[in-house]
């Protein structure tokens, strides 16, 4: 019976892993930093909050993270930095902003290779922090074109319309995963456009996330093969961004 017992443990410790490992997303937030322009966060978490950076190495080796303003829309790389403060067990990387709303913080990282039960997938991670306060400076900043899987929002007649892109063309029957302020949570379907639409009851922060996969394209990196490549991407703005 021990036996039994333990060999169901092992199995649902394996099972558990991949989905340990799927729910860990890349996110960009802002924060104050002195009278600067603030500084830049990015977590490999749940949520765009402070953990343990388990999974953090790959973007510490390879990640990049660019700020866009209305004034300079060309991408400017950002000096980020790793954060370890391994007595709290908390793991994050930062750098300062060079300029101050309204600007998007874009971070892109390849993770590599990881194995969902018996798929091995490569891991593209995509993250933007939208920080804007009018109709003008979202339509300016809201497209990230240096990205290859982008979440593009439009604010109309009082709702939120976001269009996901993958390669600039509509990514169709894509799931969005919405959540917002008082329990906010929405899962939506992208369209034939590849649109989503939905209403904002409550202001605040709202965390929107989907994903894109290249099915049957397949290789080899870091000496791993893959069968299939996963594109992931999040999007954190406040909302509404006014008028």
């Amino acid at each position: 019976m021990r036996r039994c017992k333990t060999a169901l443990l092992v199995c649902a410790l394996t099972l558990l892993l991949p989905a340990l490992a799927s729910a860990h997303y890349l996110w960009v937030t802002v924060t104050p930093d002195g009278e600067g322009p603030g500084r830049t966060n990015i977590y490999f978490e749940e949520g765009p909050h402070v953990g343990d950076g388990f999974y953090l190495d790959p973007f510490i080796t390879r990640g990049k993270t660019w700020i866009r303003t209305v004034e300079s829309p060309e991408p400017v790389e950002l000096e980020i930095s790793e954060i370890n403060k391994a007595d709290k067990k908390q793991r994050w990387l930062t750098g300062p902003l060079t300029a101050a709303a309204p600007r998007s913080i874009d971070s892109y990282g390849k993770w590599g290779v990881y194995r969902y039960g018996k798929t091995d997938v490569l891991l593209h991670y995509y993250a933007r922090h939208l920080d804007v306060s009018g109709h003008e400076e979202l339509h300016e900043l809201g497209r990230a074109e240096k990205f290859a899987l982008d979440i593009v929002p439009h604010e109309t007649d009082g709702a939120m319309e976001l269009t996901v892109l993958w390669e600039g063309k509509p990514a169709v029957d894509r799931v969005v995963f919405l959540r917002g302020p008082k329990g906010f949570r929405q899962n939506l379907k992208t369209d034939e456009k590849g649109q989503v639409r939905f209403e904002q009851k409550e202001a605040g922060q709202y965390l929107i996330r989907t994903s894109y996969d290249e099915v049957g394209k397949g290789g080899t990196f870091e000496g791993k093969e893959y069968s299939l490549t996963r594109h992931n991407g999040t999007l954190v703005i406040r909302l509404p961004v006014g008028p």
